[in-house]
């Protein structure tokens, strides 16, 4: 994942620039909720609790460009990141022995991990699970690997949020005559990356992912550059900046795009 939706990272892919310009787009988007003081706060402080991380023996289920691998290999975890396509694996592998980052690439299937039970002290997947047929069957794979009291954290796509039924629903299904041939699920998956992208509400997270994790917290998140409502948002900003952008903070921490989970596996101490 570069998030490099419109072709801006000139950089030859694989060079130091290119990892360097993927970074800064994702590490820009996800500012809102996960480090708005940087760079006087780690990425992703407010999700993880660097300081817990080191020493653990820590998965990560779909590497993309190795962004993350990378953060955890610093913070002192023993992080070992795989991804089910062979570009993902190799640009991340090829990123770190660039970094002399010590990290363990493997490309495999979230649905079949290639681990002993009881391997790992945290899993992290951000953005990936919910591109399967079968989460399900992941989510069963990670309680298998993960050790008793084990901390288990991801984000997956939101459907209760303002793209799925606005974007989703009004200006693809409605305004563009989607709805008349396919579902809103279908109309979404026409805009969405991925062959499958597969959304949820809390509830369904709580109740039926996770069912036998225990401490389950979910947060709805929002990456920047995303107006709860795009044809109305750039007016307010115009009209108060500052007043449209509480009204977007408000809107997307009730219905934005992500949903941040975290769940324990019961047993340990």
């Amino acid at each position: 994942m570069t998030y490099d939706w419109e072709g801006r990272i000139q950089a030859e892919e694989g060079t130091p620039e290119f990892f360097q310009q993927s970074d800064q787009r994702a590490l820009e988007a996800h500012r809102p909720f996960g480090h708005p003081s940087l760079p006087s706060e780690e990425p992703y402080a407010r999700l993880i609790d660097w300081k817990q991380v080191r020493g653990q023996r820590v998965l990560e289920i779909g590497c993309g460009m190795g962004l993350h691998a990378s953060l955890w290999s610093h913070a002192g975890a023993r992080i070992t990141t795989m991804d089910l396509t062979r570009r993902a694996s190799r640009l991340a592998r090829k990123r770190f022995d660039q970094g002399k980052i010590p990290a363990s690439v493997a490309q495999a299937d979230g649905e079949r991990l290639p681990f002993r039970d009881n391997t790992f002290d945290r899993i992290w997947s951000w953005g990936v699970i919910h591109h399967s047929s079968r989460t399900d069957t992941i989510v069963g794979e990670v309680l298998r690997v993960l050790k008793p009291g084990g901390l288990f954290q991801a984000m997956v796509y939101h459907r209760t949020s303002v793209r799925y039924w606005i974007i989703g629903g009004i200006q693809h299904g409605l305004l563009h005559g989607k709805l008349l041939r396919m579902n809103l699920d279908e109309v979404n998956q026409t805009f969405t990356d991925g062959a499958i992208a597969r959304h949820y509400t809390c509830a369904e997270i709580h109740h039926r992912l996770l069912k036998n994790f225990k401490n389950i917290r979910c947060r709805i998140l929002q990456e920047s550059g995303s107006d709860a409502f795009p044809k109305i948002s750039p007016i307010l900003h115009r009209l108060n900046p500052e007043a449209a952008a509480r009204f977007d903070a408000w809107i997307n921490s009730l219905f934005g795009w992500f949903l941040f989970f975290e769940a324990v596996k019961p047993g340990g101490n």
